[in-house]
């Protein structure tokens, strides 16, 4: 919905107002942009497609916790190469702990492709990973840059399989000939977030940069 507004000076103002249906719940935001302020309507595309995520984060934020919770005992097993030691069992565990936060969070496949949204953002990818880090006991968010930075070295082939498998497989993002490049960009970026770096890594490979993941 477009509505103008004639200002006192002369200035007409347009505020868009977007409606976002996400998880279930409708978020609008508005945002006012000056016609004479040379925005062109490429940004006021972006900005009217930027939507809140509060309740969506809340919501990630408690079924994070919950998983967190129900997979703090796994332990991995790292060989002398600081590369942890996979089995069957282990990757069937990283497919039902995403799959049970995928069910937490009341992820709808369907708005994949309508724009800009939750599911396209850096920040559902991001704990899409750390879920399944988690689930292999190679997880971390109070460890140092350094840290972060270590284990994506050593276990470059391992996360590199997970995401590969298991976010193509159940979130339908298809990022398979970008993750060695997102790993690379990811060992460059100061965080103690491991999802984190990575969906940034993602971010920035897909040649946008805009904390989507291919939207």
């Amino acid at each position: 919905m477009n509505k103008i507004k004639l200002a006192l000076l002369g200035t007409v103002t347009i505020t868009i107002l977007s409606i976002f249906s996400l998880s279930g719940a409708s978020v609008t935001e508005a945002s006012e942009i000056s016609k004479d302020s040379g925005t062109t309507s490429e940004e006021i595309q972006k900005i009217a497609v930027s939507p809140l995520y509060t309740e969506e984060e809340n919501r990630a934020q408690n079924a994070l916790n919950i998983i967190k919770e129900k997979y703090s005992n796994v332990e991995s097993k790292i060989n002398k190469s600081g590369e942890v030691i996979l089995n069957s069992e282990d990757e069937k565990r990283v497919s039902q702990a995403i799959q049970e936060y995928l069910d937490l969070v009341g992820y709808n496949p369907l708005l994949r492709g309508v724009g800009k949204n939750w599911w396209n953002s850096t920040s559902f990818v991001s704990t899409v990973i750390d879920v399944g880090l988690i689930a292999l006991g190679l997880w971390t968010t109070a460890g140092s840059v350094n840290a972060v930075r270590t284990l994506l070295r050593n276990n470059r082939r391992n996360i590199t399989r997970m995401i590969e498998k298991e976010i193509m497989k159940k979130i339908g993002l298809s990022v398979g000939s970008f993750v060695g490049a997102a790993i690379d960009v990811a060992l460059t970026i100061a965080s103690t977030s491991v999802g984190g770096v990575l969906a940034e890594g993602l971010d920035r490979v897909d040649g946008k940069n805009d904390n989507y993941i291919f939207a």
